[in-house]
């Protein structure tokens, strides 16, 4: 039985072997005709991997244009190539196979099917990526808050916080060495209290424009603004001054420019604020004989917990006006002069008709002075008969004018009723008292002496007097001059400062 089915088995085995073969062929090419082989183009972008390892040669790449993308032949069974899309392959460039030629840099390209890898001939056209080097930088910027607008009227910008205020950034030396600061932006239109908000950084150039950051790679991306509003205040500035110009100068004013500024900070501190003041030792005029000018940074005289509103006002000029003063001489008639304090029963006279002052201030003042508008008293306190030295006081206004030297000499007398008499039938080269020396008796002798304005006996000598005192007293009165001032004193042998 055996023996019969090998022996069928084996009949004709070429025929039988020949007719299996022509069976598989047959199979293959009905296949074939069904589901042909075909081919595919597809184009993909490249995924770089690995891109620390260029950063770690301190380089920044950039793939050449033209080598962004890929482009490749697929072959493979049509039902199979036609189920394919571009999101079946994967083209990767790996950094870390870079090669650094004298003329350019490359780097390999790999190219993966997703699915139906087995089946798939891929055949690439483009088998490396063109890539630039630069040198690479990285710099850390603080970040500057700063204002878009401005508050509400009457407040002003305290404090301002950016968090966090450092920004990383890395990219190419020539992008990165533009960058000149790092800003953030925070809109305080009509604002009237704190404010927070989060914002974009800006990088800026020098000249104030945005720099591109399409190159640059920051640890970033936004970060928060925090700004405290705070009241505002316009107040004077208060300057004066220390020590003493030179001889003959005077100063007429100090100003300073502006002569006011704008201030910032809590209310309850700006309430209690009129004023800044520059201390006057800081302001010294000894020997000046010109105009000083003087620059000071105001913020210095500022209290705790106040600023200027403005940084910029911190600067100012103090002006100090030191003008020459002119000199100019009054003769002033002594029965202009009140006396204060003759003592009673006693009469003064004075060794001129007119006594000199010299007065010093600006031709202007000078012009608007008269004889008549100054008034010299002489304070004749605590002395006894005989002659004298002091200085008259004039009462002029000290800010316009300086007085200079006011001495005059006179002689104290005593009379008694003969002389009283006398001398009230003779006219009147002097001032008497016979009710006291206080200060209305002096002006009354004062004013006296306008009354006594005619001229005295040709021989000087009054009625009771004693001939030897009427010779004193005769070249007194043809004198006849008086003054008021500092007061000073001097025996008969001489004159002594009181």
């Amino acid at each position: 039985m055996l023996k019969n089915v090998v022996k069928t088995l084996t009949n004709n085995l070429g025929l039988k072997v020949l007719a299996l073969l022509f069976s598989v062929i047959m199979w293959m090419a009905v296949v074939n005709l069904n589901d042909p082989e075909k081919n595919r183009t597809f184009t993909i972008p490249i995924a770089v991997e690995n891109e620390n390892a260029i950063a770690r040669l301190d380089k920044y790449y950039e793939i050449e244009s033209d080598s962004t993308n890929v482009t490749f032949n697929v072959s493979g069974k049509r039902s199979v190539i036609d189920a394919l899309s571009n999101s079946d392959f994967k083209a990767t460039a790996d950094m870390t196979q870079l090669v650094q030629g004298e003329k350019e840099n490359v780097v390999p390209i790999e190219i993966t099917a997703l699915r139906y890898a087995n089946q798939l001939s891929i055949s690439k056209r483009t088998k490396e990526i063109k890539v630039l080097l630069e040198d690479l930088r990285r710099e850390t910027f603080d970040i500057q808050a700063n204002t878009q607008g401005g508050p509400a009227e009457g407040y002003a910008l305290g404090s301002m916080e950016v968090m966090p205020n450092r920004l990383r950034i890395s990219g190419p030396k020539d992008v990165v060495s533009q960058i000149q600061s790092v800003k953030a932006f925070i809109d305080v239109t009509d604002i009237s209290t704190d404010i927070t908000d989060s914002v974009v950084p800006v990088l800026l150039d020098k000249d104030g424009e945005r720099v591109d950051q399409t190159k640059l790679t920051l640890n970033l991306n936004t970060v928060t603004v925090k700004v405290e509003i705070v009241s505002e205040k316009t107040v004077p500035i208060r300057v004066s001054y220390s020590g003493e110009p030179a001889d003959g100068y005077e100063v007429i004013s100090v100003k300073a420019k502006p002569e006011e500024v704008t201030i910032k900070g809590k209310s309850d501190i700006l309430n209690g604020i009129s004023s800044i003041s520059v201390p006057e030792e800081d302001i010294r005029v000894d020997g000046a004989d010109a105009i000083i000018n003087q620059q000071m940074d105001i913020s210095q005289y500022l209290p705790e917990g106040v600023a200027l509103s403005n940084s910029t006002d911190a600067k100012i000029v103090v002006t100090v006006d030191v003008e020459k003063l002119e000199r100019r001489t009054f003769s002033v008639p002594v029965k202009n002069i009140g006396i204060d304090n003759l003592p009673e029963g006693s009469r003064i006279d004075f060794n001129e008709r007119n006594v000199d002052i010299a007065i010093y201030g600006l031709t202007d003042d000078l012009n608007a002075l008269s004889v008549n508008e100054i008034r010299p008293v002489l304070d004749v306190s605590g002395l006894m008969p005989g002659k004298h030295v002091r200085q008259l006081r004039l009462t002029l206004d000290d800010t316009k004018y300086v007085v200079g030297d006011t001495e005059i000499s006179f002689t104290i007398s005593s009379i008694g009723r003969d002389d009283t008499q006398a001398d009230n039938d003779t006219p009147q080269g002097g001032t008497e008292t016979g009710n006291g020396g206080d200060g209305d008796s002096g002006q009354q002798g004062g004013n006296s002496g306008e009354e006594d304005s005619q001229e005295p006996p040709e021989d000087g000598t009054q009625a009771g007097d004693d001939p030897q005192d009427g010779q004193e007293d005769s070249q007194q009165e043809d004198n006849g001059g008086r003054s008021v001032g500092e007061n000073e004193e001097s025996s008969s042998s001489g004159p002594a400062q009181d």
